[in-house]
C-alpha cells in the first residue's frame, strides 16, 4: 500500500532530518510517527504526500512511485489531514468544502453528493453543512477538514495530530472513524504526541530523532524504555500505572 525505500531528506543548509529511512504500511495498518519537536514528523508526512521530495530514495503509493505522479494524482491516493484545520479550509460552507474534492476528481455529481452527505454524517456535522467552516468551533472545523479528506476515499490516510484539542466526545468519534478506516483497508500514518492515543490506536510506531529510525510493534516500542526516552516521548499513563503497581510490594 505505502512503501518508503531508503529515503533521506535535509532542508537546504541544515543537517539531515533522517537518512536511509524505510518502511512498509499495508492495508489496515496504523503507524504512529513519534518524536520530539523538530524531529521531522510533519516533514515526513509532506514527503509522503508529495509536497516535498526526498533527496534520495523512493516512495510508492499503491504501487506507484510518487516521483512519477503529479501532486493531484498523489492526492487521489494519499489524503492528508494537516495539523491546523485552517490551513486547508477555504470554501464558503462546510458542505462546499467537503464537495470540492470529489468534483475536482471528476466524480459523478450524484455520487459526489451521496459521499458528501455520508462524510458529514460520519463526522458529526449533519446540521452544519450550510455554515462557514471558520464560524464553527475548533473541533467542528477539524472534522470539516477530516470529512473533506474522507470523502475522496484515498487508499492512504496521513493524520497530523488529529486528536489535538478534542474533548472526550469528539475524541471518541475520531477513534471510531480511524477504526472504520482501518477495517476498510486504508493504510494510516499518524503523527501524534499523545502516547495514550498511540497505544490505543496504532499497530506500529516509527520513532524519529532516536538514532536510526526503525519501525516497531507498538507494545515492543513502549517496552523499550531507553528508546522511549531517546524519542523524547512520555510513557502512556496506563503503562505508567501498571509499572507502578508492579513495583509495589
Amino acid at each position: 500500500m505505502l512503501v518508503v525505500e531508503d529515503v533521506s531528506f535535509a532542508y537546504p543548509g541544515s543537517p539531515p532530518l533522517f537518512e536511509h529511512l524505510s518502511l512498509r504500511a499495508g492495508a489496515g495498518e496504523i503507524i504512529a510517527v513519534v518524536g520530539r519537536n523538530g524531529a521531522g514528523k510533519s516533514t515526513f508526512l509532506r514527503l509522503l504526500n508529495g509536497l516535498l521530495r526526498p533527496d534520495r530514495g523512493a516512495i510508492f503509493a499503491a504501487g506507484t512511485p510518487t516521483a512519477k505522479l503529479k501532486i493531484n494524482e498523489i492526492a487521489a491516493l494519499v489524503g492528508t489531514l494537516f495539523q491546523t484545520p485552517e490551513q486547508q479550509l477555504f470554501a464558503g460552507t462546510a458542505q462546499e468544502e467537503v464537495r470540492f474534492g470529489p468534483l475536482q476528481f471528476g466524480l459523478d455529481k450524484d455520487v459526489a453528493e451521496r459521499r458528501v452527505e455520508a462524510a458529514l454524517r460520519r463526522c458529526g456535522l449533519e446540521g452544519s453543512g450550510s455554515v462557514h467552516p471558520l464560524d464553527l468551533g475548533y473541533a467542528e472545523r477539524r472534522f470539516v477538514a477530516l470529512a473533506s479528506v474522507l470523502v475522496n476515499q484515498p487508499r492512504i490516510l496521513l493524520l497530523d495530530e488529529p486528536q489535538r484539542g478534542l474533548d472526550r466526545i469528539w475524541l471518541g468519534r475520531l477513534e471510531t472513524i480511524i477504526r472504520e478506516e482501518r477495517e476498510a483497508g486504508r493504510a494510516i500514518i499518524l503523527v501524534c504526541h499523545d502516547m495514550d492515543f498511540v497505544l490505543r490506536n496504532a499497530s506500529a510506531v516509527l520513532a524519529l530523532g532516536a538514532g536510526h529510525p526503525r519501525l516497531m510493534e507498538t507494545g515492543a516500542f513502549f517496552r523499550d524504555r531507553d528508546l522511549v526516552a531517546q524519542a523524547s516521548v512520555t510513557m502512556p499513563a496506563r503503562l505508567q500505572l501498571e509499572a507502578l503497581l508492579a513495583d509495589r510490594p
